[in-house]
């Protein structure tokens, strides 16, 4: 798992399943493969449908084969994991979220998403050569990039300075 790249989230360690010392220390004692261990509950969850989550409270399993399609072939085009941040999303959610009152999200049509690594302009840019792909959005105070599976339109809400 180490090489899916989530080691520099807060409270991921890199250590051996069955090490008594970490792997990145001198002497450790066996030769198992690197897992990540989270320490706080729920941090980079794996989905059965075998999609990383950002907390548990992200909702996944109503996900669509073109929505997982889509998602599949953004990992293979990075060559790692991503890290789901947001699926569907109850009525109420969806308003304190800023979301639209149609928004894909409540129907589990829509995902946003972050990919370690990669800034939400080129993972956003890439979205949108997707054939098939839906909306592809970025918003102003999150590194999360939407992608759905309704009709092809692209949105950039940037952060616009205050007057005054």
């Amino acid at each position: 798992m180490a090489a899916l790249g989530f080691t520099a989230l807060p409270g991921v360690r890199t250590t051996s399943m069955f090490a008594t010392v970490d792997d990145s220390q001198p002497g450790h004692d066996d030769d198992s493969a690197p897992v990540e261990m989270a320490s706080l509950s729920g941090l980079a969850r794996l989905a059965p449908n075998g999609l990383w989550l950002q907390t548990e409270k992200v909702e996944t399993g109503c996900f669509q084969p073109d929505l997982l399609k889509v998602l599949k072939v953004v990992e293979t085009h990075y060559g790692r994991k991503i890290m789901v941040t947001s699926g569907l999303r109850d009525l109420k959610h969806n308003a304190s979220a800023g979301g639209r009152k149609h928004s894909l999200h409540t129907t589990c049509q829509a995902a946003d998403i972050q990919v370690p690594g990669v800034s939400k302009w080129d993972l956003a840019e890439y979205l949108r050569t997707i054939p098939g792909r839906g909306g592809v959005g970025t918003y102003c105070h999150t590194e999360s990039v939407h992608i759905d599976t309704g009709e092809s339109r692209d949105w950039n809400w940037r952060c616009r300075r205050r007057k005054g």
